[in-house]
């Protein structure tokens, strides 16, 4: 397993960005045997919520979700590959990889007869994507409903639409792909403020994302980043036979908002996307500054199913 430092609670991690103390901890085998780290959360009777974080982060990116939600629901997340506990692995990445991780944390934990409302953050949307490309006939089987948060089906112009993106550095996107460690914290944090939040975005969540960042190995984070510039799901759009929410922030410094919006647009011409929600205020992390409409549509998706749900506020 690869070496990673927990991200230590403290004092401004109290209530949404605390650490939740999981149900169970398991590890799960992708299909060419590499190690995953999966979590579960909350009453395991209840129909499950499967939450797929992106890319350089880990599964505490999703603690305001899993702390706002484990308390009448299951809640189910894991490190993707090369993140957070679980290992890298010896194939190269591509799409198909995160497809088959994504399809074995679902086999394991995801009965047929109670499918999830699955939920994936940019990377971990295309990973949702590629999954229902590569399993398409999985899709019913495991899911009923899906939010794909700040998630690109490929960017429509490859890395030109990056480069046209007034809020993100083309430097930056190009530096994303070269295994370089992240830099001292102090000298980023103007900068991963207004790439991946927003310029009037609190401290304390800029730190958080900052530590999640920092845990990634550069290594990782590179190869990774490759994949996502060259990366095309639109066949999974047409696969993901379900409800589906777009959700993404208006002033995404990451993804440009049209690729969300195409995203949406897409799905739309599919009879399958069930609302498009734009969080004025927010960046490209809307799970960590819209925190409560970002868990509102969660729970309005998971209130499709006729099982009970519940939401903890803060």
């Amino acid at each position: 397993m690869p070496k990673f430092e927990e991200i230590r609670p403290d004092a401004r991690l109290a209530g949404m960005l605390g650490h939740p103390e999981p149900r169970e901890t398991r590890t799960v085998h992708s299909a060419d045997g590499t190690a995953l780290h999966v979590r579960e959360y909350g009453d395991p009777v209840l129909d499950p919520i499967v939450l797929v974080h992106g890319w350089a982060v880990a599964l505490e990116f999703w603690n305001p979700q899993i702390n706002a939600l484990a308390g009448g629901n299951r809640v189910i997340t894991y490190d993707q590959r090369g993140h957070g506990r679980s290992e890298v692995g010896s194939r190269p990445f591509g799409d198909h990889v995160l497809a088959e991780d994504l399809s074995a944390v679902l086999a394991a934990t995801v009965a047929p007869d109670a499918p999830a409302t699955v939920v994936g953050h940019s990377m971990g949307g295309g990973a949702v994507l590629a999954w229902a490309k590569y399993f398409p006939d999985d899709v019913l089987r495991y899911v009923d409903s899906a939010l794909l948060a700040n998630t690109a089906t490929g960017l429509s112009d490859g890395m030109e639409t990056l480069k046209r993106h007034d809020r993100l550095p083309w430097w930056l996107t190009v530096i994303a792909t070269v295994p370089l460690p992240v830099p001292p914290r102090r000298l980023t944090r103007s900068m991963f403020r207004k790439v991946s939040l927003t310029a009037e975005a609190p401290l304390y969540i800029v730190e958080f994302g900052q530590r999640l960042t920092e845990s990634c190995p550069a290594r990782v984070r590179a190869r990774w980043a490759k994949v996502m510039l060259n990366f095309d799901a639109s066949d999974g759009v047409k696969a993901l036979r379900v409800p589906t929410t777009v959700l993404y922030g208006a002033r995404d410094g990451l993804l440009p908002p049209s690729e969300s919006a195409r995203t949406a647009e897409l799905f739309r011409a599919t009879g399958h996307l069930d609302r498009e929600v734009v969080l004025d205020d927010a960046g490209h992390c809307g799970n960590l500054q819209k925190v409560d409409e970002f868990n509102a549509e969660i729970v309005r998706l998971r209130g499709l199913s006729s099982r009970p749900i519940g939401l903890t506020s803060f």
